[in-house]
């Protein structure tokens, strides 16, 4: 028999009443035994508030204004109304629940799902007014609680303190009888990077669903990652032999399908990208010999031949003026990998192999090209690489294995690969990415704005993101205008159950986990104010000195520093005692 929407709306009650890690993950395993494996599926997307897979286009295009409609109308009440109870309750999902539905709890997950399909996929002329009647027409089949999650899945704002990372525990328990299985579910999930399909297959045939996962064109892997060390000659204990140095370009992560004539960029956050890039979708046709392939690399802003900024190539993500940004900051890909050719898996081929493969698969040009680099088991040799990078205005190297332990790993952030940034040669301060989840008010010059943002590390064991640093130097007027906007639609009344913060550091405003900014620092230290590290270490970490970089449009949440990495930086660098 069919699982009732209701049934899940009691279960994301249970959820939302829950702060507890363990707890939390008691009540997924319960409800997701109870599913068949379509439903599985389709409730772990729900739960995560989307529709599909981040690379399928999972956007609703359901605003603020156009959910308010629909709920005036499936409730049968005025627009003044319904904005009054939302300035009240701050929460569109609570006002459908508050004005009552007049459905009979008949509803199934599946019969809501596909009207979230239907949504998303009404298009031209009138398509505003569609999507309105599906939803109204749905909300008009629902009961209160169900209304009240129909409309917070719509708007992207369900945020019941699941993450990835909990639904593959759960499956690892509810469908393969151990926790002990949860690494083999996340290797399959950083190939796949399909949760729902893989939470599928696992209620199907348990742990041999793992082994059907394999790279597949237009279907993007997880990036592999590299680790960083405090000092050059510390590369040569971690990669033993020759080493393979390549230029670390300040750009976004790119990952090339290439079917035919079909080509697709993804990025780091496995988000299709092409539109955004035309000019590389079109020099990558002709710069690729082979049919099939999938090659990883970095794009970057380039202006007469120099390599420029970050921020400058971040202005090519978006939606409007494409082809005049084209023309004004015009990019350019340095390839770095090839992980599939011609209908075979290179994922388990040594990085030579790879390398000469890649070589051979590419035509340079104007616009796609190999990335730099030197091979050689001397340190000097590679230093002497680094310094050329850094004066050619490059980040610094990557220093990768060349042993037959050198497998492209998705996902994964081992010793095979090392980046060396000029910023570590400094021998003063350290860059980390973390995740935004509050702000304090402005005084004096900065009323009426943010005075500081909070900032987290993610800390992987338990999905969380615990405080690190607070940061209020470094923004330009700029700034404050850009996080403005991007901040704005996280904002949360109360703490985001992801967010760990300890009493003498709770911010004015609250933020869920969405926006990353990288951050320079001087020193890790030891803090009773911070929650970074503090079940590890007994005591927090703080990153003292912080100064704001930029924002970090092409990661997401989960991409930020980890609270496993920052304490590795302070046990071997920035011990000092506690203050």
């Amino acid at each position: 028999m069919p699982t009732l929407f209701k049934d899940l709306a009691s279960f994301y009650d249970e959820l939302e009443a829950v702060s507890s890690h363990l707890k939390l993950r008691e009540i997924l395993v319960r409800f997701f035994k109870r599913l068949s494996a379509s439903e599985v599926k389709i409730t772990a997307y729900l739960t995560l508030g989307t529709i599909g897979p981040h690379y399928e286009k999972t956007e609703l295009g359901i605003a603020e204004k156009m959910a308010i409609r629909a709920v005036c109308s499936a409730c049968d009440v005025s627009k003044e109304k319904a904005t009054k109870l939302l300035k009240q309750q701050g929460d569109l999902g609570g006002v459908a629940e508050s004005l009552g539905g007049r459905g009979k709890n008949q509803l199934t997950i599946q019969q809501v799902y596909h009207t979230f399909l239907a949504v998303r996929d009404a298009s031209g002329g009138g398509s505003q007014d569609k999507k309105i009647q599906l939803l109204t027409g749905i909300l008009k089949s629902a009961s209160p609680a169900e209304a009240k999650y129909i409309i917070r899945i719509a708007l992207g704002k369900l945020r019941l303190g699941v993450a990835d990372k909990s639904l593959l525990d759960a499956f690892a328990i509810a469908f393969t009888g151990s926790i002990d299985n949860k690494e083999m579910i996340e290797d399959s999930y950083n190939v796949c990077t399909d949760i729902g399909g893989l939470g599928e297959a696992l209620a199907k045939k348990g742990i041999k669903a793992t082994r059907q996962f394999d790279i597949a064109l237009g279907r993007p892997v997880q990036s592999m990652l590299a680790q960083r060390v405090n000092e050059v000659p510390e590369i040569l204990e971690k990669i033993p032999g020759e080493i393979a140095a390549e230029e670390k370009y300040d750009g976004e992560r790119m990952q090339i399908h290439k079917d035919g004539a079909r080509l697709i960029a993804f990025s780091r956050r496995l988000e299709n990208i092409s539109a955004q890039y035309p000019e590389i979708i079109e020099a990558a046709r002709k710069s690729i010999k082979a049919k099939t392939t999938v090659l990883d690399g970095e794009v970057v802003a380039v202006k007469n031949g120099k390599i420029m900024p970050f921020q400058l190539l971040m202005q090519r993500r978006r939606k409007y003026n494409i082809e005049e940004y084209r023309v004004k900051i015009p990019t350019v890909i340095f390839l770095f990998d090839i992980l599939y050719l011609n209908g075979e898996s290179l994922l388990k081929r040594s990085y030579p192999e790879r390398k000469k493969l890649l070589a051979s698969t590419i035509r340079d040009s104007e616009r796609v090209k190999l990335a730099g680099g030197v091979t050689s088991a001397r340190i000097d040799v590679i230093q002497a690489f680094f310094e050329k990078s850094v004066k050619r205005g490059l980040e610094g190297i990557i220093a990768k294995s060349t042993g037959p332990e050198s497998l492209y790993k998705p996902g994964k952030r081992g010793w095979a690969w090392i980046k060396w940034k000029k910023e570590y040669a400094q021998g003063m301060r350290e860059t980390f990415d973390l995740a935004v989840v509050g702000s304090y008010a402005g005084k004096g010059s900065r009323k009426g704005r943010f005075g500081a943002l909070l900032c987290a590390a993610y800390n992987k064991q338990n999905a969380q993101f615990e405080t690190f640093t607070k940061v209020g130097s470094g923004f330009t007027e700029k700034d404050f205008v850009q996080l403005k906007k991007a901040l704005h639609p996280l904002e949360a009344r109360t703490k985001p159950k992801l967010v760990r913060i300890e009493k003498t550091m709770l911010p004015d405003t609250y933020y869920e986990p969405g926006l990353v900014i990288e951050v320079l620092g001087a020193e890790i230290t030891d803090s009773p104010n911070h929650a970074a590290a503090k079940d590890v270490l007994k005591t927090g970490l703080a990153l003292r000195f912080p100064r704001f970089i930029r924002i970090r449009k092409d990661k997401g949440p989960t991409d930020a520093t980890t609270v496993k990495e920052i304490i590795a930086l302070h046990k071997k660098k920035y011990k000092k005692p506690a203050r």
